[in-house]
């Protein structure tokens, strides 16, 4: 079953967080069916489900899972501290297309941090 949002896109990402845990979530991913999962640069698992809400919004759900992410990383829990257990974010992104050519853009708020996210279809 083919979903309108499926192809391969770049995720990009900047945040407000100023701790001392490198943030490395950046990279390439794959939806397909509307659903995706990645490793990102640390190793971490992010399995995704996107759902198109209108015709400019779409709702993303993420689950971050560090267990097998490298020794050195760690998520952030609302309060601010490190864990290595799964996170889950859950966003409502503005959907923009204009023929093959799609992004999605908007903010994550979890705890404190803000991450705004852009993912541009390639």
């Amino acid at each position: 079953m083919s979903n309108e949002l499926d192809g391969t896109y770049q995720v990009t990402s900047t945040t407000n967080y100023q701790g001392p845990l490198e943030k490395k979530s950046d990279g390439q991913t794959e939806i397909v069916d509307g659903k995706t999962q990645r490793r990102d640069q640390a190793n971490c698992l992010w399995t995704s489900t996107f759902t198109v809400v209108s015709e400019n919004e779409v709702e993303m759900v993420s689950v971050a899972d560090p267990s097998e992410a490298n020794e050195d990383f760690s998520l952030m829990r609302p309060d601010g501290s490190p864990t290595r257990e799964p996170v889950t974010y859950k966003s409502t992104l503005k959907y923009a297309r204009k023929g093959d050519r799609i992004q999605l853009s908007g903010q994550i708020e979890y705890g404190n941090d803000v991450t705004f996210l852009t993912m541009r279809k390639i």
